[in-house]
């Protein structure tokens, strides 16, 4: 029997938080409070995750016992769980065991060492196990000669191929692998046996592989949303899929067939909404006997001793009604249950997809509440816009970045057509608008996720969502979630009622345009939207008087500016609440200071609020002087 103790590296970055069952995924950081900042590295993935800390912390105990060693190597990961974290198993960790190096005198360093960013390594192993000696390792592309002539297992990172050659110098005899490779089972294109007999081998990492929608912004070109996912060419390809079905006496586990069935609908979907950038082919599947048990996570631990996770996704799929809940990060997905939501929400933490959440206008936030992604809880039919930019599955003309239009007081009219499934229809119109906050690392996504009303899901066709989600430079793992932070209908209740704004953050937005016809399918007649026109402006109201610097003797001085018709501003002096009042037709408000204030400097800002409840961030402060002393 082999065992597997193993699984490879996540080139798509260590995931610091995986899974669903307790993931962390670090909020946003909303704007920084007056005479503070934000990090645009507040939105790296610097936590880990519930169970990682708890499974370092298992591992602790056994250095501090003496007992992360080899002879107990069999018994801690199972006790702690390592095989659940990419962090714990893609070399590093099981090499340092090997060594005699996961000790309580260097469990410190050793620590450090294992939750740090590092580069995805090619490892050649001594045997046909996946769990024996490293003979030697590398990392960057180029030609290596095998130290030895023992080399029978290589651990392949995702997102890199490596060619094996019978020859020195990397000629001769060859073949190309580009994941977990036992070589026992492996030949080279003569059909000649590998194992044992290859003399060097090349890597070549999939970054130098062209990937169709990657795109640079140039320095003159303002609306360009740039990518910052360094893992396209990882996402952006043929992937490699396993199925391993496990089973137990007194339950059911879904069929081989289902299984595959519900795969292939999935890379279906991935082939559309990536416009044929990802493909899939599977890799020999396994089905696993393990004993019976309420356990989930022993049925689960037992079962990956029993099999291999050698494919980039590989699928185990667990006894219904033994685990509460799915889960995925790395190169596995595990599965509770056999809805499809599940194959594609646990995928994308796969791909680095984070949960897509909301929150309501009185700022309660409802983990994975999207329904627009199916990195939610509710039902959906694609990944929202945020998240398949983060794939590199939209162009560099499907987003409109904003900032330039709408600073100083400006504003656009932009047109969207609907996201859907975001299959390719050769349209010019763009999917979305961004506004960018370099300073706080996050961007807002405008977008319309569908074109009609449906039973799939709460979203009206034709309505728009405003996003929260982060730059993400540098992040690695699960790192593109998104919150929804406002939804526009794209009609009044009431159709004598005029059309309203809305604030969502930083943006005001309008509907001044749609394009939609009726369309009757089985009887039943549906508006279908091709289009929405938006207005969209800064939402955070201007204050005018007093002036900033100003100096009164007035101790009851009156505050005005501007804003959006109709929005009700909240006047904040020396940052408490003063007063309400609602701006006029023209879009101009004023109040005056109910009680009198003291001698000194003062400061004065304005939010802007929607009917809805939606509320702006604060304007930036006027400081002024009041001075009554007549001088």
């Amino acid at each position: 029997m082999t065992r597997r103790f193993l699984m490879a590296v996540v080139t798509m970055g260590s995931a610091l938080l995986t899974g669903c069952d307790g993931v962390v995924e670090p909020r946003l950081e909303r704007d920084p409070a007056p005479g503070g900042s934000a990090s645009v590295a507040s939105t790296h993935q610097a936590l880990l995750s519930p169970e990682l800390e708890a499974s370092l912390a298992c591992v602790q105990g056994y250095a501090e016992a003496g007992t992360c060693d080899w002879a107990h190597w069999s018994e801690l990961w199972e006790t702690c769980e390592t095989y659940e974290h990419p962090e714990l198993e893609d070399g590093l960790f099981i090499a340092e065991v090997q060594a005699g190096r996961c000790t309580s005198a260097n469990w410190t360093s050793l620590r450090e060492q294992l939750v740090a960013p590092r580069p995805p390594s090619v490892r050649v192993r001594v045997n046909c196990l996946a769990d024996s000696q490293v003979l030697q390792e590398a990392t960057l592309d180029g030609c290596y000669a095998v130290t030895g002539a023992q080399a029978s297992y290589f651990d392949v990172p995702m997102g890199t191929t490596v060619t094996l050659h019978a020859g020195v110098d990397c000629t001769g005899d060859s073949t190309d692998i580009d994941s977990d490779t036992n070589l026992c089972d492996t030949s080279f294109a003569s059909g000649a046996s590998a194992n044992d007999k290859v003399r060097s081998f090349r890597i070549q990492s999939s970054a130098r592989r062209a990937v169709p929608y990657r795109y640079d912004c140039a320095d003159n070109e303002p609306t360009c949303v740039k990518n910052f996912n360094g893992r396209l060419n990882q996402v952006n390809k043929t992937h490699t899929v396993k199925v391993i079905r496990v089973v137990m006496d007194g339950r059911v586990t879904p069929s081989l067939s289902e299984i595959r069935g519900n795969i292939r609908e999935m890379y279906d979907f991935f082939d559309g909404a990536s416009h044929h950038q990802v493909g899939m082919r599977f890799y020999p599947d396994q089905t696993v006997n393990v004993p019976t048990t309420r356990d989930c996570g022993k049925a689960k631990s037992q079962a990956l001793k029993k099999s291999s996770s050698n494919a980039q996704l590989n699928v185990l799929m667990m006894p219904l009604g033994l685990c509460e809940e799915s889960h995925g990060g790395g190169r596995r997905i595990t599965l509770a249950s056999r809805l499809q939501r599940d194959y594609a929400h646990e995928t994308g933490h796969s791909l680095g997809l984070g949960h897509g959440n909301k929150v309501d206008a009185n700022g309660v936030f409802d983990s994975s509440g999207d329904p627009s992604t199916y990195m939610g809880t509710l039902p959906s039919e694609s990944y929202n816009l945020p998240q398949l930019h983060w794939l590199g599955w939209t162009r560099k003309h499907d987003l409109i970045k904003i900032n330039a239009a709408i600073e100083d007081g400006g504003s656009t009219d932009l047109t969207l057509r609907p996201v859907n499934r975001n299959v390719d229809i050769g349209s010019s119109v763009a999917l979305g608008a961004v506004y960018e906050r370099s300073d706080l690392g996050r961007r807002l996504f405008v977008a319309m996720p569908k074109s009609r009303t449906t039973d799939v899901n709460q979203i009206d066709g034709g309505e728009v969502f405003v996003y929260r989600a982060g730059m993400c430079v540098g992040c690695t793992g699960i790192s593109m979630g998104s919150t929804v932070a406002a939804r526009i209908p794209v009609k009044p209740q009431q159709a004598s009622e005029p059309v309203k704004g809305f604030i969502a953050d930083d943006l005001y937005l309008k509907q001044v345009g749609v394009e939609s016809q009726p369309v009757t399918e089985n009887g039943i007649t549906v508006e279908v939207f091709t289009s929405v026109t938006l207005r969209i402006k800064r939402s955070v109201p201007k204050v005018l008087s007093p002036a900033h610097g100003s100096m009164t003797s007035n101790s009851l001085p009156t505050y005005s500016g501007r804003t959006e018709p109709g929005l009700t501003i909240k006047v904040l002096v020396d940052d408490v609440r003063v007063g309400i009042i609602t701006a006029t037709d023209e879009g101009t408000w004023s109040f005056t200071q109910p009680t009198a204030l003291a001698p000194g400097l003062h400061t004065v800002s304005a939010k802007a609020e929607d009917s809805a409840g939606h509320v702006s961030p604060p304007s930036e402060p006027h400081t002024f002087t009041v001075d009554t002393t007549g001088n």
